[in-house]
């Protein structure tokens, strides 16, 4: 009876081994989170710090204790770590000794934290930026489905004015920003850690020390004309900026570069989006017949949509085309004339000195200080991530779509509030938090010149 216990219990004890052995261990990390050099590197106590593991996609979330840290126990691995702490006027005033009259968030992010057990702690420290009173409210840039819908020339862009004042839209810059697409297995030397570039490397760069983060680099800027008041949006109202400002339901007639007719069919109207009220448009014919380019005959010129003025194009493309992958960065901005004028271009930092000539293609030094709005926009892959364009003052999340490119969806702010009949939306400068998908973009003309 003895050794037919023992050997039961040798049995059991080779059933747990075995079972550890296909068993994932989780490891403990420590973060440490503090409020940046500008608040004396304080701790940030209740900040909420949100992990993706790259590889399966789930998501953790704990808050910070009053030391700024805070312990999770994950499966080894590579996250994207997105921190996020908010006061409201009056507790940033009591804890700074600062005056402000709105709310102040301090945000932060680091992509591929290698996690492990040799690897245990991560060190982060937030940034604060601009709420702007003018922000991205909605951005729709998959396109429709390439051969029942519109492909990508129904895409567009709503800006929404988040105060509580009448913002006239008069000079508003808006740019696409240029960096990697994805991140090398090998990282250049030109390259920052995280795979994008280093601009502080480019030719002709003024300010070195701040150059990846005190500046974003467009490749193409547009402007919206007028005087100074010709162009007014009032509190809670948006307006569409579109690519092709037409109805993008019904079948497009137009003529190629040959002047013969070209017809666009719709299989599936419901796959896209009315353009033909959109208050302003970028039509880009004009600009390519005095550079001595060639347009794409699918820009259709509207007579009743407002022309924005085409100022700084490094982009090759030949319309306002937006990556349908979702691999982009957009930003408005504001600067005076002078201000935008004195705005340095440097070229890419892989550029050198052997190969840099008057053809080489530059892209404009914008100063994150005009920037009144900023989305950092993610390829919907997760295997396959670009590294982020805008800083975290500007930016400090992303956001992708959930279907992909030619899906339709679109990606929109959250809604804070909803006063008087007014629409107010989340901004925390967090696209992660800031924002959500929708299956189909949303089209109201609400304002109109």
């Amino acid at each position: 009876m003895r050794k037919f216990y023992l050997l039961g219990l040798v049995g059991l004890l080779f059933l747990s081994c075995s079972d550890d052995d296909n068993f994932i261990n989780v490891v403990s990390h420590q973060f440490t989170i503090d409020l940046g050099t500008d608040e004396g590197n304080k701790p940030a106590e209740e900040a909420t710090i949100s992990l993706e593991n790259v590889e399966d996609g789930k998501t953790y979330s704990i808050t910070t204790n009053a030391s700024g840290n805070a312990t999770i126990e994950v499966v080894p691995g590579t996250y994207n770590v997105n921190v996020s702490k908010q006061y409201t006027a009056a507790e940033y005033e009591a804890f700074s000794g600062k005056e402000v009259t709105n709310e102040v968030i301090f945000n932060g992010s680091l992509s591929n934290v290698s996690i492990s057990e040799t690897n245990t702690t991560t060190e982060i420290s937030l940034v604060t930026g601009q709420i702007g009173d003018l922000v991205f409210k909605q951005i729709y840039f998959v396109g429709s489905d390439v051969r029942r819908g519109a492909v990508f020339r129904d895409q567009f862009v709503e800006i929404h004015n988040n105060s509580n004042k009448t913002i006239y839209l008069d000079g508003l810059y808006f740019a696409q920003i240029k960096g990697q697409t994805s991140i090398s297995s090998t990282i250049r030397d030109y390259n920052l850690p995280n795979g994008q570039y280093d601009w502080s490397q480019s030719i002709n760069q003024q300010d070195p020390d701040n150059a990846n983060t005190a500046y974003v680099y467009a490749e193409e800027v547009l402007q919206i004309p007028g005087s100074g008041e010709e162009y007014p949006l009032e509190s809670g109202k948006s307006v569409i900026i579109a690519a092709t400002a037409v109805n993008h339901k019904a079948p497009l007639n137009t003529v190629d570069s040959d002047g013969e007719p070209v017809t666009y069919e719709v299989e599936d109207p419901s796959l896209t989006v009315d353009l033909s009220q959109a208050p302003f448009e970028a039509f880009y014919q004009d600009y390519f017949a005095s550079t001595g380019g060639n347009g794409i005959d699918s820009d259709i010129d509207n007579p009743n949509s407002i022309n924005l003025n085409i100022l700084f194009k490094t982009f090759k493309g030949n319309d306002l085309i937006f990556d349908t992958n979702g691999r982009e960065a957009l930003v408005i901005f504001r600067a005076n004339q002078e201000a935008y004028q004195q705005i340095n271009s440097v070229p890419l930092p892989s550029i050198n000195d052997d190969n840099f000539d008057e053809e080489t293609s530059t892209y404009m030094q914008v100063p994150v200080e005009y920037v009144l709005d900023g989305v950092e926009i993610q390829n919907t892959d997760p295997a396959k991530p670009k590294p982020p364009r805008l800083p975290n003052s500007v930016d400090a999340g992303e956001i992708a779509t959930i279907s992909g490119k030619f899906s339709s969806e679109s990606i929109i702010r959250k809604v804070k509030s909803d006063k008087d009949g007014k629409v107010f939306y989340q901004d925390t400068n967090n696209s992660s938090n800031d924002f959500e998908v929708l299956d189909r973009p949303i089209v109201e003309i609400t304002t109109t010149f």
